[in-house]
């Protein structure tokens, strides 16, 4: 029994973690981008992907209304979708998702029934023989919604009470698309292919120099290509443990991104960053090229052949108080493998919200308070363009640009906290609201996140038990 419960423990932790939805605005960046060639604008809102051609003043019609994710193509003619949704049974799950992932889904789970039956109770014996198997841990949510769809009274025998305590969630019936899209006239999206379907979940999306290749990072730090070549399907993952805002080089098909490894300590194996590449033609081709000693999940590769980070400042306590860590970003240069500090957080900033201009010569930081500040790279001094309000906290808006001069950010109205998205332009240091023309919900998604009234059985019950406690002490 100790051993079930252990394992129940851990599965529905693992549960947890895998039915953790994403939010809209968690990952900014991924939400609104300008085509390299700023001239058009894609944004996804709460009722799809919509393309702007005029500078975004106007939008398209929306498409993909379960969209998380959009990302421009290099050529700036095409971008890539990324959707989410909901799919109601295994039997549509089927019919839908690639053919090589539900057959792995299906051998995944007859591996499981087949060591489950051996072990008898054994729950290390079963996991030991089926790591011997290499079993695909990758699809473990998907593999107990299939066995409960399909395998419950063997299940119920093998398990006991722990597979009723182990139930997964509807959210293992999700399922995302990879989908690419022309752009037209006037910013209509005319779909022309779809990469994969998949029931993995995405946190970022990100177009290689060549076109060629989609880099991704799912929800298990896993990072995933796939290849946009006509007829191409599916996708790979090609590294672990990778944190979920990479970049590709400027010119070549290599990925830059965070790292983690574990290593001996003095209190046994503890994790550590590393800066790292992965070159997209080369399978296996991880390349250490520096420690990182950061949080931020974030790396971005400039023109100019050096790539963006976060570090931190760790200082020693004083006479008068502790000792403390800040955040901070640095610069590693690719030629000479050398790392130097280029900015200090100061109270408020969002360093994992950077972004980096197209010409690689300043960074745009933004700050809870809706201020935001720009680091120039080449002599490394900082003036905050957007003066924000110190008594207002929000969730921020990372200011992405639309080409080196103009900046894209969140201007907060301080009457009634309603934003609008701006331009601020760095040569006459003046800003104009882009979206007040644009449809309620565009500015909603875009902006916010959603706003989910719907109450849960056990929420509902707990909240009913709080009223009667206050109707009893009335």
């Amino acid at each position: 029994m100790l051993f079930k419960t252990a394992v129940s423990r851990a599965a529905k932790t693992l549960i947890v973690a895998l039915t953790i939805p994403l939010l809209a605005g968690c990952v900014a960046e991924q939400r609104l981008a300008w085509s390299p060639d700023g001239k058009k604008l894609a944004l996804v809102g709460a009722d799809g992907v919509r393309v702007s051609t005029d500078g975004g003043l106007h939008l398209g019609e929306p498409v993909e209304e379960d969209a998380q994710l959009v990302a421009w193509f290099p050529d700036s003619k095409r971008v890539a979708i990324v959707t989410k949704s909901d799919c109601e049974s295994w039997s549509d799950f089927e019919k839908l998702v690639d053919k090589e992932e539900v057959d792995a889904i299906k051998n995944g789970a007859a591996q499981l029934l087949k060591q489950l039956e051996i072990c008898e109770g054994n729950y290390s014996a079963c996991r030991d023989a089926l790591m011997k198997e290499h079993f695909n841990g990758a699809y473990i949510g998907a593999i107990l919604y299939y066995l409960r769809s399909t395998s419950q009274n063997d299940m119920s025998r093998l398990v006991g009470h722990e597979w009723n305590v182990v139930k997964p969630a509807d959210s293992f019936t999700t399922i995302s698309r990879i989908k690419i899209f022309d752009v037209e006239g006037g910013g209509s999206l005319n779909h022309k292919q779809t990469l994969t379907c998949t029931s993995d979940d995405f946190e970022s999306v990100r177009v290689s120099p060549s076109n060629e290749f989609v880099c991704l990072v799912d929800r298990d730090a896993n990072l995933c290509l796939s290849q946009t070549s006509p007829g191409s399907k599916g996708f790979r993952r090609i590294a672990s443990k990778f944190a979920k805002l990479p970049d590709w080089d400027f010119n070549k098909d290599v990925i830059y991104g965070l790292h983690t490894v574990l290593k001996a300590g003095k209190t046994g194996e503890q994790e550590f960053k590393e800066l790292v590449s992965v070159d997209a033609r080369k399978p296996g081709s991880l390349k250490r090229l520096t420690a990182a000693a950061t949080q931020n999940p974030k790396v971005r590769a400039t023109v100019d052949g050096n790539l963006i980070l976060g570090s931190v400042i760790n200082l020693p306590a004083g006479p008068r108080g502790k000792a403390q860590s800040i955040d901070a970003l640095s610069v590693f240069n690719l030629t000479s493998g050398k790392t130097r500090r280029i900015y200090q957080a100061t109270k408020g900033d969002k360093l994992e919200n950077f972004e980096v201009s197209p010409d690689g010569k300043n960074i745009s930081i933004p700050n809870i308070s809706g201020a935001v500040t720009i680091l120039s790279l080449p002599n490394g001094k900082s003036r905050k363009i957007i003066s924000g309000n110190s008594k207002s906290e929000r969730d921020v808006f990372t200011p992405v640009w639309r080409d080196n001069n103009e900046v894209c950010f969140e201007r907060v109205s301080i009457k009634d906290d309603i934003g609008q998205v701006a331009l601020f332009s760095l040569s006459t240091n003046k800003s104009r609201d882009i979206s007040v023309k644009w449809p309620p919900k565009a500015v909603f998604g875009l902006l916010n996140k959603p706003d989910d009234k719907q109450l849960s059985f056990e929420q509902m019950l707990n909240d009913l038990k709080e009223q009667k406690k206050t109707k009893v002490k009335g």
